[in-house]
């Protein structure tokens, strides 16, 4: 070790007589440029060597470092996994031991006669309740194994935030496009009642900036003109902004059995938009950034 550091010393010595030589050699020549030209041009001095391996000893090692996490998440993410599915399995076969012994033990209760019916009696009660602790254990380890792939994703998504210092992902069951997350759903609600619900999620009804991000599906998106005039919700600017409507819409309707105009656009099944009426119920689609993980 004291001779590799000896060398790197040699050769930083060397490296700097060469840089005193050559400054010597071409100093009126440098003088002149520098007098000439106001702004330098030269290549900057490059770093010592030994300042350039300690770069590079703590890159691999954060490099390191996060290949060992996620080593150990996934680790720690299939160990859970298999003690949770044999847990079941156990659950399963005592179960399935229970009601085998308890059976025999009423069919030779059968043969004998006095107290035969009370006895029978707290066996069955008995039986029902191992079976109904056995149905509570039963869906609590479903229950957990349910919520296994989210706890799976949340941590690879943590991840990956760490891992691309700082671009986050989008939450489960969103979909990712561009540099938002985009949640389409499978009822129907009114025009408000959706732009509320969005809200909730810290997000906000469908916003169509482009072609791009056109989608072809039966659905509100977060454009409306019930204050007269057509605005985007997330404020984004309509008049030069992208627009795709069908031909003659928006036509503002007033043969509505409720009465009133139509003051709210949803996407046709060609991907057109309509103006339609608030109060009809639709599917509707919610858009947040990217950024936001929760």
């Amino acid at each position: 070790m004291e001779k590799d550091f000896q060398d790197i010393q040699q050769l930083d010595s060397e490296e700097n007589v060469r840089q005193v030589t050559g400054d010597e050699e071409q100093g009126p020549h440098r003088q002149n440029l520098r007098t000439e030209n106001p702004f330098w041009e030269g290549q900057p001095p490059s770093q010592p060597f030994p300042h350039r391996l300690c770069s590079r000893f703590h890159l691999s090692l954060l490099a390191l470092g996060f290949n060992v996490l996620l080593l150990v998440a996934i680790c720690v993410t299939s160990s859970q996994s298999i003690q949770l599915q044999a847990e079941l399995q156990t659950l399963k076969e005592a179960f399935s031991n229970l009601s085998s012994s308890t059976l025999m033990e009423i069919q030779a209760l059968g043969f004998h006669g006095g107290g035969t019916d009370d006895k029978l009696t707290s066996l069955r009660a008995n039986l029902e309740k191992q079976q109904q602790d056995l149905k509570a254990d039963h869906s609590t380890l479903l229950l957990h194994l349910k919520h296994f792939p989210l706890d799976l994703r949340s941590l690879t998504c943590q991840l990956a935030f760490l891992q691309s210092n700082g671009t986050e992902c989008c939450p489960v069951n969103w979909v990712q496009h561009g540099g938002s997350c985009y949640w389409f759903s499978r009822t129907g609600m009114t025009w408000a009642e959706a732009d509320k619900y969005c809200q909730l999620e810290n997000a906000h009804l469908l916003v169509i900036n482009s072609w791009e991000e056109q989608v072809r599906k039966f659905t509100w998106i977060g454009l409306t003109d019930r204050d007269g005039s057509w605005k985007w919700v997330d404020g984004t600017e309509y008049r030069n902004n992208y627009q795709n409507w069908a031909i003659t819409q928006p036509d503002n309707w007033q043969g509505h059995e409720l009465g009133g105009g139509e003051d709210c656009a949803e996407i046709l099944s060609d991907g057109r938009w309509n103006d339609n009426f608030c109060l009809q119920v639709n599917r509707w689609a919610c858009e947040k950034s990217r950024n936001i993980t929760h």
